[in-house]
């Protein structure tokens, strides 16, 4: 199998916010009369398959092996990351929390009820991948629903813009609702940079939004081929996107002089539907050039 880490930057108007994974996720409506706002935001997602078709692709962050601490200590030099959950099950919370408020979550249909806790708490780098997933090796362990990166300790503005973001969400319906977009300029207006966790087709993927410009393209990749994966720029964010389009592009500007061969094998149809297509519009003899290939679509 291929490993490969998917990375892209784009921005967001909080005013008009463009789509989530297809089917899958979409914005809460979110504070009204809130201030258009622009931030920046870099998704990162990961995958594996057997071949450039990418037509057994198993996606999220996850499905990559680059281990989330190293990468945000990375790309955060000297900045502490926090978990926030709103959520949480009181049998599995974080050992040090900033903030713990129990109370009593409604489920669907408002017949039955859990407790729950709403907790902050710091990650330790080495756990942030467990933070992730809710579990490790097996066990329950606490889950977040955002990551906030801070220089210092968290304020009491910090946490109620992250209540604001997080506190409505319904992750049972379809498509979830899980962040109310208005509420991430608060966020940032207390924090450096926030991480979350938007659903791929097999796992979240993480978007990291910020005031500027992250222009950390080459430490993505660099973590990527630490980890042994290859990394693939999208044009746009990962959990909308198709593999077999980014694999086509990056094949076409790959340099097998200095990298070596093109690391994913073609697929049985010579190279999965973008180069098929290629063919059929009659580039039978030469390599379909980048232009030739078809818009961007969203995932299928």
């Amino acid at each position: 199998m291929v490993r490969a880490f998917g990375y892209c930057n784009d921005t967001l108007d909080t005013a008009a916010p463009n789509r989530l994974c297809r089917g899958r996720e979409r914005w809460l409506e979110g504070i009204p009369d809130t201030p258009t706002t622009t931030v920046f935001r870099t998704v990162l997602s990961g995958a594996r398959f057997t071949d450039d078709s990418a037509r057994d692709a198993m996606r999220g962050f996850r499905f990559a092996d680059v281990p989330a601490g190293p990468l945000f200590t990375e790309l955060f030099p000297g900045l502490r990351v926090w978990a926030f959950c709103n959520a949480g099950d009181p049998l599995a919370l974080p050992a040090d929390c900033a903030l713990e408020e129990d109370w009593t979550l409604a489920l669907e249909g408002g017949r039955r009820t859990r407790p729950a806790v709403r907790w902050l708490a710091p990650v330790p780098v080495e756990d942030m991948d467990a933070f992730i997933a809710g579990e490790h090796e097996g066990l329950a362990t606490p889950r977040a629903d955002a990551f906030v990166l801070l220089e210092g300790e968290p304020t009491e503005a910090l946490t109620v813009a992250l209540y604001q973001l997080c506190g409505f969400g319904t992750a049972e319906q379809l498509p979830a609702e899980l962040y109310a977009v208005t509420a991430i300029p608060a966020v940032l207006e207390a924090a450096r940079a926030l991480v979350l966790m938007h659903l791929d087709k097999h796992g979240p993927a993480l978007a990291i939004y910020t005031h500027e410009p992250l222009e950390a393209d080459e430490r993505v990749r660099a973590a990527a081929v630490a980890a042994g994966c290859l990394p693939v720029p999208f044009a746009i964010p990962p959990m909308l996107a198709r593999w077999d389009r980014a694999l086509y592009e990056l094949r076409l500007d790959w340099n097998a002089e200095a990298l070596g061969e093109f690391p994913v094998p073609p697929a049985d149809d010579a190279g999965g539907r973008w180069s098929a297509r290629s063919r059929r519009i009659g580039h039978m003899d030469e390599e379909p050039e980048a232009g030739s290939a078809p818009a961007e679509g969203g995932e299928e």
